[in-house]
């Protein structure tokens, strides 16, 4: 896995801030009291290979961060093949969790209470995102537990710039078209990808307009 020898050809500036708020994080509540939730999406894609950075800085590179994959109906396979990669690639402790992400986050309280702050890989154009800040509290009658999101103020273009100058791995179903990934019920290939000839589908790297990131969610 790539970390220190090529950020410096990334949007470095983006990619420091980043890490420095998962240091920040790691430095005030401890690595053992953190979590990260990944569900295989792009966003948290960047967001693990990020937490790979910082813990190769701490001389953490033994450390397993426990990470949560709060299941939903009806995913994608390949999401579930790319999770299963991601586990033993990065050497994941996961552990599952079924349903909303508000219960989701009660049962992980509920089971490990010393989980203090949750790393998540929410961006600011996300749905109900917009007046985040890279650490916020959960809402009142939510666990107790403190949002951390580092790449909040990251682009759609930064995203894939990211991963690809990285050779970050990523779910395979971004090759075929599809932006945003939900369940198999609301989610096909962006039509802003669709090829000339109609048959298929362009990667989603070749987006042109970010705003239109979620034109293939039902």
């Amino acid at each position: 896995l790539q970390a220190e020898e090529a950020v410096v050809s990334t949007q470095s500036t983006g990619v420091e801030e980043s890490v420095g708020f998962i240091t920040e994080a790691i430095n005030r509540y401890g690595v053992e009291n953190i979590a990260l939730a990944f569900n295989g999406g792009k966003d948290c894609t960047v967001l693990l290979h990020l937490l790979h950075i910082a813990l190769q800085r701490l001389n953490l590179h033994s450390t397993k961060v426990l990470t949560v994959n709060i299941e939903t109906d009806e995913v994608f396979p390949e999401l579930n093949n790319f999770i299963a990669q991601s586990v033993d690639l990065y050497r994941l402790m996961m552990v599952n969790k079924k349903g909303k992400i508000k219960q989701a986050l009660f049962d992980l309280k509920h089971d490990r209470p010393h989980i203090s702050a949750v790393l998540m890989g929410t961006r600011s154009t996300d749905p109900y995102s917009a007046a985040l800040r890279s650490f916020t509290p959960c809402d009142p009658g939510w666990p107790d537990l403190m949002r951390v999101s580092p790449v909040l103020t990251w682009s759609y273009e930064q995203v894939w710039r990211f991963i690809r100058e990285l050779n970050v791995p990523y779910c395979a179903l971004y090759d075929a078209g599809y932006t945003s990934l939900g369940n198999i019920h609301n989610t096909l290939p962006n039509p802003e990808l669709l090829s000339e000839d109609g048959t298929t589908y362009k990667p989603a790297y070749c987006l042109a307009d970010g705003n239109q990131e979620r034109a293939g969610r039902t």
